[in-house]
């Protein structure tokens, strides 16, 4: 991406598209939690101006991805166990609340659809592609979110995907995400039954799983 060149791109596409792109980076680990964001370093890797590197690094601060610190410079913002532990409950709090409308809808629609992203994620396994079996998990809970159809807390919910993704990225294996998808076929089984109660209690225990894992990989 350049700022020169035949794209002819405007200055405020610019903008998103660093934003998007530093964004991402983050999420995928590109950039450790902890690593000093340096604005040399991100003009010659995007090949932009600093500029939209600093709107970008201030965007990705009020998302809470980056930490900028007077005559420090950007960093790459790091998750204490109080963080882990309000990312969690607030991912239960929707979660939660999701699957067991999820559970409620009527028909198998709900439970097909969650049962197709873990197919793409067992696939993905099977190829050795772990990233992309993340991600077909990620697509999991943007399934149960459309339960939400509530424009507020679905600002909330996007924020915390962000960091949701994140944080998952830290602990990816081939034994973490196998154990993963057995809970998830778990949730899928009481959805499909239309068991609120025991698709509540199934997503609980994953959560749960997940939570002690991550809090582990991150050594806090």
């Amino acid at each position: 991406m350049s700022e020169s060149g035949d794209e002819r791109v405007s200055p405020l596409q610019v903008k998103d598209r660093v934003y998007e792109r530093l964004r991402e980076a983050l999420i995928d680990q590109v950039f450790a939690p902890g690593e000093p964001l340096r604005e040399a370093t991100l003009t010659e890797m995007y090949g932009v101006s600093k500029t939209p590197i600093r709107e970008a690094l201030v965007r990705l601060q009020q998302d809470g991805l980056v930490e900028i610190a007077a005559y420090r410079g950007a960093r790459a913002s790091s998750y204490s166990s109080a963080d882990l532990a309000e990312i969690f409950e607030a991912r239960e709090i929707l979660e939660v609340e999701c699957v067991r409308r999820a559970a409620q809808a009527p028909g198998p629609e709900a439970a097909e659809r969650l049962a197709g992203t873990v197919s793409s994620a067992e696939s993905a396994v099977a190829r050795g592609e772990l990233a992309e079996a993340a991600a077909s998990l990620d697509d999991f809970d943007e399934v149960l979110f459309e339960h939400l159809q509530n424009t507020l807390l679905d600002e909330i919910r996007q924020r915390l995907s962000m960091h949701l993704r994140r944080v998952g990225r830290v602990n990816l294996s081939a034994d973490s995400i196998t154990r993963s998808l057995q809970e998830h076929r778990a949730i899928i089984d009481a959805v499909a039954a239309h068991d609120a109660d025991a698709a509540d209690a199934a997503l609980r225990a994953h959560l749960q799983s997940v939570q002690r894992q991550q809090v582990e990989a991150l050594g806090v």
